[in-house]
């Protein structure tokens, strides 16, 4: 994930090390962004993380192909969130450490958010397949095919973890501009970036042109869909998949055409940084949203928490008492 470049090469280095007071960053500034980058970051990993766990253990929706797809994209989101965690604490000493520190976060934020554009356009064409088509669906999308389609994912999340890796190209986070940018002096970067922007972009066409026929097909056939079986079920899929990719396809306009319709300034990169690490706290919101049985789940817990909680600090008390009662007598 990075913004495309704007500036001319020979400028590049001069524009990222504009003073402070340039570019509108201020010390105080530098404390309250970092510590919301960091603080986001945890919680939407921590978010993310009850989320997959809740569909790991329900054997029934970890079988459904489309929640195969979620669940590995929520693994993608929560390794996302780990480098901007860290970029909250560059942020906060103006530093980002050694060059190569910097670019072992690139090398872990882009490469897996790639994989997530990737895997939202595969989630399209299963909703697709699978209403337009139930019969191909069996064989597009079964138990094998769907390994191949995981795959293909990872496949693009390791050639950009290659190329990112490698002394030819590398993304970095700039902490005085609270955002991320390819290093453009290596030869590399330009391409990849390109490469990139084709990839997130076309994804959006397709993925739209994909939910647009969704769409179509419902509302043709809404009768007899809303009597099958597992119309709740395939509604809360679609309205996830669907708030997934919108959400997506948003981020990735504004970061690759920002030069068109926003300013060029501090507090446009800071934002769209922002929108990339809530990114990752999408899916858990929806999710919990669309789920009544995990909302019950956590309540409950919360619940028994609370119980537990209460218990113990009573018996302690009532300890504590009891051994004041006995020292007393002895003395």
């Amino acid at each position: 994930m990075t913004s495309s470049s704007t500036i001319e090469s020979t400028t590049y280095a001069e524009i990222l090390n504009d003073a402070a007071e340039e570019n509108g960053r201020t010390p105080q500034s530098d404390i309250i962004i970092g510590v919301a980058m960091a603080v986001l970051s945890l919680v939407c990993a921590f978010a993310y993380s009850i989320i997959l766990v809740a569909i790991w253990r329900d054997k029934e929706l970890i079988r459904m192909t489309s929640y195969k797809f979620m669940f590995i994209l929520g693994w993608c989101d929560v390794i996302q969130c780990f480098p901007h965690a860290v970029t909250g604490i560059f942020t906060l000493y103006q530093s980002t450490g050694t060059y190569w520190l910097a670019k072992l976060m690139g090398v872990f934020a882009t490469p897996f958010y790639v994989g997530y554009a990737v895997l939202t356009v595969m989630l399209s064409i299963n909703r697709f397949i699978q209403l337009a088509s139930p019969h191909w669906d069996q064989t597009l999308f079964s138990p094998r095919a769907t390994k191949i389609w995981v795959g293909v994912a990872i496949g693009f999340v390791i050639f950009y973890m290659i190329c990112l890796a490698s002394p030819w190209a590398s993304i970095v986070y700039h902490p005085d501009w609270y955002s991320w940018d390819y290093d453009y002096d290596l030869p590399g970067s330009f391409y990849v970036q390109k490469m990139e922007m084709v990839i997130e972009v076309g994804g959006i066409f397709l993925s739209g042109g994909l939910y647009i026929g969704v769409i179509i097909m419902l509302m043709r056939t809404r009768k007899r869909f809303a009597a099958s079986r597992n119309y709740t079920t395939e509604m809360k899929i679609l309205i996830q998949a669907l708030t997934i990719t919108v959400y997506c396809s948003i981020l990735n306009i504004l970061w690759h055409n920002y030069q068109y319709i926003l300013p060029l300034d501090l507090w446009t990169y800071t934002g769209l940084n922002f929108m990339w690490i809530f990114n990752s706290g999408v899916y858990p919101m929806i999710y919990f949203i669309v789920n009544s049985a995990l909302r019950g789940k956590i309540v409950r817990a919360t619940k028994e928490t609370r119980t537990i909680f209460t218990h113990s600090v009573v018996n302690v008390a009532e300890r504590s008492k009891t051994n004041g009662t006995t020292i007393t007598r002895v003395a």
